[in-house]
């Protein structure tokens, strides 16, 4: 929010918040967090009591990742946390390869990748992104286009 009130940027996208007059949400979504691990070519899927004692858990860094660590501990989840890394694709191929387990966004999981399994957390938990901007932003064409791909990007597909 500094960047909007410095009037350094036109829109920010963050997770969701209190807003006061001088700001508006164009655009939220919310998505749910995912435990993903590699495949087991057992067929068999261990529970993710068994999986957090024997799979290291490597975390995706990103603005909501301090946010998910204080839900799941509050719900008496442990994990064998082993580092963080930024860049989805990296941690989803050491995902993939067996290295490590993560928690990420229902939405950025390959969910059509059978190289991999999505298992439910056992506490739900969300995240709520929201789409801000000053009103006098909507005037800009650059910050117009951003939302409209945003919009776009997150309409539902059927």
């Amino acid at each position: 929010m500094d960047n909007l009130k410095r009037d350094v940027a036109d829109i920010v996208i963050m997770p969701g918040t209190v807003l006061d007059e001088h700001y508006l949400e164009h655009l939220h979504w919310a998505d749910t967090y995912m435990l993903v691990t590699a495949k087991h070519a057992s067929g068999i899927q261990p529970t993710f009591t068994q999986l957090a004692e024997t799979v290291r858990y490597v975390a995706w860094r990103h603005a909501g990742v301090e946010a998910l660590h204080h839900q799941l501990h509050c719900a008496q989840v442990r994990l064998s946390h082993r580092g963080e890394l930024s860049c989805v694709d990296t941690l989803l191929d050491l995902v993939r390869k067996g290295h490590c387990m993560s928690i990420m966004p229902r939405t950025l999981l390959p969910l059509n990748d059978g190289s991999f399994d999505c298992i439910p957390l056992p506490v739900t938990v969300a995240r709520r992104i929201s789409v801000i901007a000053r009103p006098v932003s909507l005037m800009s064409n650059a910050a117009n286009a951003v939302l409209d791909a945003l919009r776009q990007a997150t309409r539902p597909q059927g």
